[in-house]
């Protein structure tokens, strides 16, 4: 029987409902990309996924790098070289990619280089809201954003057009609301690119940006980005519509997710206006923009988070002396802080319509008197971060100490019981920010968090730094074999360890990256690894660890518990989960206040475990103080 095609590779005319991440999958299969890698981060984590799944068939190769700035580098390199590469990453990923990504402009691409960044107004998934529209201005990159599935696909395909008829990068800004939206998509042909392969270190000005060669790279960076302003103002990506059946009552100017959230606020006000959607969202199509004003007798500049549109648009009012039509963004509004914080849905957008145009707002909010209780995210059931979290606590609070954070599952270890990880900077900064605590606090015990992952992302240079300056504090490494906040992508730790991860056949058999080898090797005398559920071995290596003069490091190990129960369950090896015994119980609840698995639940006055969670690994019974345990595994069970 043959294979079926993949809806991402099938030959159009076609079309298929599209989350948006995979609309710029189909967008590189159409653009002729050959090269793409990436750090995986949400909102743009499906990307990377569904590459790799169709990496054998598509003709993309692709890798997940260890980190942004990686990905960047062997993405451009690659283009520089003759191959039509794209590398893609979230908001904040950007802020690692930065010390290349400025640069970019700077050299001759042949190839093409499309850069596409998910940010994240809200934030659903993120630590901060930053807006990567500046990033753009700062690195002279022309930037696109799409409004829906379709135009993430397409605009992919221009950008890269774009990218090799001028030879340079081109960023795709999208966000969360673009990239997880789903929508019908109509394919276009698949382009076949045949860009000759090659390298010359001389071509244009070089590729070694330096006091001495800076000034012919930037003017050629400057002309292509002049290149761009006369392409915008040109009508590309630019539409210009009339919503509403009644004579204009304002004129908006929008781009992105905010273009269909105010269309759909001004259907639920009938009310009509003038919109300019952008496409090209830097530079500014500003002979059009100037155009648009004029005709409208008031204009409001429609756009989440920072004021980018409006700033320069203000300043190209004012250097071309226009006058006569009044201009609402947000730097000037009474709540202007309101309005630079999170995302512009269309009730948001209904209300701020409503307000200023005039109009009863339609829609009614009740109220319910009922209190309902917050939900914090909580560690999946049998994650071996709960019991190392429950560890590092017992040792802590006995020591009066103080645990500094990093990104992944375990910053959750910050919340409610454990209350472990108290200062968070960015990936990688838990030992640096150690190191400086223990600076200001010398006679204070001082621990950190990483996991796997984010080791051979961003920790390593701070784990150098103190072995290399003698700081005295504790870093646990929490194992779990795989990136498993985004999505379980693999990593130079994974491997064969990789137990129920989907299967990545360039990963598959790919030899671990020893950590516990790697800090040896950077001269860490103490490295012991222990089983994660192991609580009192976990406590005994931490207080050994704490122990040591000198920089010390604790492995915690346990594979992910979502990734391998899901595994387990499909081969029909999960364990029985585990239930209380009520006559034995003496309700203590230290099971539930202290360690709080989500499968143990209160009913009633009693904690009782939710066999439905429950994977049975048998955590639970370790923080039970009674001799004689009340909570057992289940003899017989059925799992579904």
């Amino acid at each position: 029987m043959a294979s079926k095609t993949h809806p991402l590779l099938m030959d159009a005319p076609y079309k298929e409902m599209l989350l948006g991440n995979d609309a710029f999958v189909r967008g590189m299969i159409e653009a002729g990309v050959k090269v793409s890698a990436a750090y995986p981060g949400s909102p743009t984590s499906e990307i990377g996924m569904r590459l790799a799944e169709i990496a054998d068939k598509s003709g993309i190769y692709f890798e997940f790098s260890t980190n942004e700035k990686v990905a960047t580098e062997v993405a451009a390199s690659a283009a520089i070289g003759g191959a039509p590469a794209v590398c893609f990453m979230k908001s904040v990923g950007l802020n690692v990619a930065a010390d290349s990504f400025v640069q970019l402009s700077l050299f001759t691409i042949p190839g093409g280089l499309v850069v596409i960044l998910g940010d994240d107004p809200g934030p659903h998934s993120s630590q901060n809201e930053q807006d990567n529209r500046h990033y753009a201005k700062i690195g002279h990159i022309p930037m696109l954003e799409p409004a829906n599935a379709q135009e993430a696909k397409d605009y992919v395909v221009f950008a890269m057009e774009q990218a090799q008829k001028w030879k340079m990068p081109v960023v795709i800004r999208s966000t969360t609301r673009i990239c997880h939206q789903t929508g019908l998509v109509e394919y276009g042909p698949k382009k076949e690119v045949n860009i000759e392969r090659g390298y010359d270190p001389e071509r244009d000005g070089g590729y070694v940006p330096l006091p001495a060669t800076l000034k012919p790279l930037k003017e050629k960076s400057l002309r292509n980005l002049k290149k761009w302003e006369d392409l915008a103002n040109s009508g590309a990506l630019l539409r210009e519509e009339k919503v509403g059946d009644g004579e204009p009552q304002i004129g908006i100017i929008t781009a992105g997710h905010a273009y269909a959230a105010t269309k759909a606020a001004l259907r639920k006000l009938e009310a009509s206006a003038n919109i300019l959607k952008l496409g090209i969202i830097y530079p500014l199509p500003m002979k059009k923009i100037v155009e648009f004003i004029k005709k409208n007798k008031t204009v409001k500049i429609l756009e989440e988070l920072d004021p980018f549109i409006e700033e320069l648009v203000k300043v190209e009012l004012y250097e071309q002396g226009v006058t006569g039509t009044k201009i609402i963004g947000k730097s000037k509004e009474e709540d202007y802080e309101d309005l630079m914080i999170s995302e512009y849905d269309t009730a948001r957008l209904v209300g701020m319509f409503s307000k200023l145009l005039n109009i009863p707002n339609p829609i009614r909010y009740h109220t319910s008197k009922l209190a309902i209780p917050r939900r914090s995210p909580v560690l999946c059931p049998g994650c071996g971060h709960r019991t190392a979290f429950h560890a590092a606590k017992i040792v802590m609070d006995k020591m009066k100490g103080y645990s500094m954070a990093d990104i992944g599952c375990y910053s959750l270890g910050y919340l409610d019981p454990h209350n472990q990880g108290t200062l968070l900077y960015s990936m990688g900064s838990g030992v640096p920010a150690s190191s400086g605590m223990k600076l200001a606090l010398p006679d204070t015990p001082i621990m950190s968090f990483v996991g796997d992952s984010t080791f051979f992302h961003a920790a390593m240079p701070g784990i150098v730094n103190a072995v290399f300056n003698k700081h005295k504090h504790v870093l646990m490494v929490m194992d779990n074999g795989i990136s498993a906040m985004t999505g379980h992508q693999p990593n130079p730790n994974t491997g064969k360890k990789s137990i129920g991860a989907p299967v990545f056949s360039k990963y598959k058999d790919t030899e671990t990256i020893s950590i516990d080898d790697t800090l040896k090797a950077w001269g860490v005398k103490f490295v012991k690894r222990i089983p994660a559920y192991n609580v009192a071995a976990l406590v005994e290596a931490l207080e050994e660890a704490f122990a040591q003069d000198e920089f010390a490091v604790v492995i915690q190990e346990e594979p992910c518990a979502l990734m391998r129960s899901r595994a387990e369950l499909r081969a029909g090896t999960l364990a029985n989960p585990y239930q209380i015994d009520h006559d034995i119980c003496r309700n203590i609840q230290n099971c539930l206040a202290d360690f709080a698995c989500p499968a143990i639940e209160k009913k009633g006055e009693k904690p009782q475990i939710n066999t439905d969670l429950c994977i049975g690994c048998g955590c639970c019974v370790q923080t039970c103080p009674l001799k004689v345990k009340p909570i057992k595994q289940m003899e017989e069970f059925s799992r579904i």
